[in-house]
C-alpha cells in the first residue's frame, strides 16, 4: 500500500455509503407516504402527476371516469398546494377528498 491507498480507500467508502443513502431515501417517499412539505420541496413541475395520482388512486368511479389531466392542472394542484402550505405535516394522501371536492364545485 502506498500513501494515496488510505483515503482513496476511505473517499470510495464513503461514497458507496452517500450512494446507499441516497438510493435508500429516494425509495421511501412515494405518493402514498408523502407529506406536504415533501410534496412543496419538489419541482413545481411535479405537483400536478403527483395530485393526479391522488386524486385517482384507489377511486371506483362510475363507468370507468376519473378527474382529468386539465381539472388536476388547473383546480386539484393549486389547491394542494394551498392547503400543504397551512399544513406541512400533513400526509399528502389526506388531501384527497378535499381536492375531490374542489374539483365537483367547478363542473
Amino acid at each position: 500500500m502506498n500513501k494515496y491507498s488510505i483515503p482513496l480507500l476511505f473517499g470510495l467508502f464513503s461514497t458507496c455509503l452517500l450512494a446507499a443513502n441516497i438510493a435508500k431515501a429516494a425509495q421511501d417517499v412515494t405518493p402514498s407516504n408523502m407529506t406536504c412539505q415533501e410534496f412543496l420541496d419538489m419541482n413545481p413541475k411535479s405537483y400536478t402527476p403527483i395530485a393526479f395520482w391522488v386524486l385517482n388512486k384507489d377511486t371506483d368511479f362510475k363507468g370507468g371516469d376519473y378527474v382529468d389531466w386539465h381539472e388536476t392542472e388547473t383546480i386539484a394542484t393549486p389547491k394542494a398546494v394551498e392547503l400543504c402550505k397551512k399544513k406541512p405535516t400533513r400526509k399528502l394522501e389526506s388531501l384527497k377528498e378535499e381536492l375531490e371536492n374542489a374539483v365537483k364545485k367547478v363542473d
